[in-house]
């Protein structure tokens, strides 16, 4: 065939597989899950964004504790953590490496790296694609990976240790990192520490797969309050922790050239006069950054938060609690129109329809997901 008729060809054919995928408004769900019997593993849903259905979820991978997951920055490949089975002994800790296919969702294993330590509760990976950071609660220590030229987790580059404990001697009784985030840049990393109730700052050199302190190396948080997750807001000079323990919200002015956070308000997430057993688990931006939403296990809520621009204050807007039951983590799809939350005791996810104008959650719909932990979405 001629080659200009030939690309001409490809062409047309280019072009009718984006017009097809225009007109096909939805995109793929990942839940990891804490699931260590036959339900364990990862699994995948479809979300119509134009009605929020989703559909049945189906295993993808079989891994046992397959609790959290990140995508590479480009979406081809998920890095996700696991157990590492030993016939007697406790498991190891795993990192593993999956391949994307985003015609199908369905996730191909590209390799495994088994790290000499319990499993880690949470995993991010660097902005530049180069490094991966696992946190590890109960070791009470973070680590670095290089990724390898064939996408996987090399052998670790880095290991910091966070040492001391704070005023809660059941729940702070040692240091607990509990998770990673890096800044837009890609310069610094924040950890979230519940057992000292301080997020420390650390600058990343990517390229060595290594973390020095920054300085001042630390913001703290109110005593006792147990920071656990941690983003930022999209204008780059705010940034919100949720506190496990406090049941609350920190929000953070962040000084992006010197790595600076500064608290200045901690709003509760829990009704008024509140008293049962309650942790707060999860902290997401929606709207363009002018909402703030925080999940309690517990109270089995999602709170909806405000955020003022001019001054930076949150303020409640409501307190959902339909169709939830130990909200773990959440996350809202690439639209902005829809929150999909992991109910793991209920063994159900929920999706919640997003309003536009006041940021307001409605329950629309609930499938079956064994232990979900975790949700990642991917746009095809």
């Amino acid at each position: 065939m001629h080659p200009t008729l030939a690309a001409a060809g490809l062409g047309v054919l280019m072009g009718l597989a984006a017009s097809a995928r225009a007109d096909d408004p939805s995109c793929w769900v990942y839940f990891g899950t804490s699931a260590v019997d036959a339900d364990r593993g990862v699994y995948l849903s479809k979300l119509d964004q134009e009605t929020g259905s989703l559909t049945p979820a189906e295993r993808v991978v079989d891994k046992s504790n397959a609790v959290f997951m990140a995508f590479s920055p480009d979406k081809s490949r998920i890095y996700g953590l696991a157990e590492f089975p030993r016939p007697g002994l406790k498991p190891l800790e795993a990192i593993e490496t999956y391949g994307v296919d985003p015609a199908t969702g369905h996730l191909t294993v590209l390799g495994e790296r088994v790290s000499d330590g319990p499993e880690a509760c949470h995993i991010s990976v660097d902005p530049s694609d180069r490094c991966i950071v696992a946190t590890n609660y109960a070791g009470h220590y973070i680590e670095v990976f290089p990724i390898e030229a064939d996408s996987t987790a090399g052998p670790r580059t880095c290991i910091i240790r966070h040492s001391g404990s704070g005023p809660n001697p059941v729940r702070q009784e040692s240091a607990h990192p509990h998770s990673t985030n890096f800044d837009p840049t890609g310069r610094f990393a924040i950890v979230a520490d519940l057992g000292l109730d301080r997020l420390f700052v650390y600058r990343l050199d990517a390229a060595k797969g290594t973390l020095s302190p920054n300085d001042p190396p630390f913001a703290t948080v109110a005593p006792g309050l147990g920071p656990r997750h941690f983003t930022f807001h999209p204008d780059g000079r705010h940034a919100f922790v949720i506190d496990e323990m406090g049941g609350a919200i920190t929000a953070l002015n962040w000084d992006s050239g010197k790595g600076i956070l500064t608290p200045y308000q901690t709003i509760s997430i829990l009704p008024q006069g509140f008293h049962g057993v309650n942790t707060s688990a999860e902290v997401v931006i929606g709207g363009g950054g002018r909402f703030v939403y925080g999940s309690n296990r517990g109270d089995n809520s999602i709170a909806v938060l405000a955020f003022n621009p001019a001054t930076g204050a949150l303020s409640l807007v409501q307190r959902v609690t339909e169709g939830i039951k130990t909200p773990r983590n959440y996350a809202i799809d690439p639209t902005g129109r829809w929150l999909v939350c992991g109910n793991q005791t209920a063994n159900t996810a929920t999706i919640y329809r997003i309003d536009e104008a006041s940021g307001r959650l409605r329950l629309t719909g609930t499938i079956q997901v064994p232990q979900a932990i975790c949700v990642r979405f991917l746009q095809d």
